[in-house]
């Protein structure tokens, strides 16, 4: 009896009771990475979080190519670094910027080796094409963003076996 009063109310409402309950609601960041996939490899400019399960799906088979800032919230210069990053991504639109919380996902920082904040390692098709280690000014950001649009390797990028 309680269901069918609630969803008398919620038909006023034209909510579908269904995604109302604890059970089926979706949170801002179910519909965020729902997005997310939708849009996965429509185009570059994505500024977005991943994990060491989502990785592969999210960098490695990505058909754009995508820049990868291994950061943490205790790290000064990554607080600093990531906005600059995210700026550029989003400007140039060619490709994507995924952010990985190394405290978060320690056996993806050692995969890559990142004995350093922050580390910025640029992937296309599945492969680590360049890198650098710590902050840089807004113009060299955009020169390596740009650098790996246009598919220049620049610095060098490596994961253990």
């Amino acid at each position: 009896a309680a269901f069918q009063q609630t969803t008398g109310l919620l038909a006023s409402c034209r909510v579908s009771p269904a995604l109302l309950t604890a059970r089926h609601r979706i949170s801002p960041l179910q519909k965020r990475l729902y997005t997310d996939e939708q849009n996965k490899n429509a185009s570059g400019g994505r500024v977005f979080e991943t994990t060491t399960a989502q990785f592969d799906k999210d960098v490695l088979d990505s058909d754009v190519p995508t820049i990868v800032d291994f950061y943490a919230e205790w790290c000064q210069p990554c607080k600093m670094l990531g906005p600059l990053l995210s700026k550029a991504v989003e400007k140039d639109g060619r490709v994507n910027l995924a952010k990985i919380n190394v405290d978060e996902n320690l056996d993806l920082a050692g995969d890559y080796k990142i004995s350093s904040l922050p580390t910025v390692m640029a992937f296309r098709d599945g492969e680590p094409v360049a890198a650098f280690i710590g902050m840089r000014p807004p113009a060299a950001i955009s020169e390596f963003v740009k650098d790996i649009a246009e598919g220049n390797e620049v610095g060098s990028a490596g994961r253990s076996a």
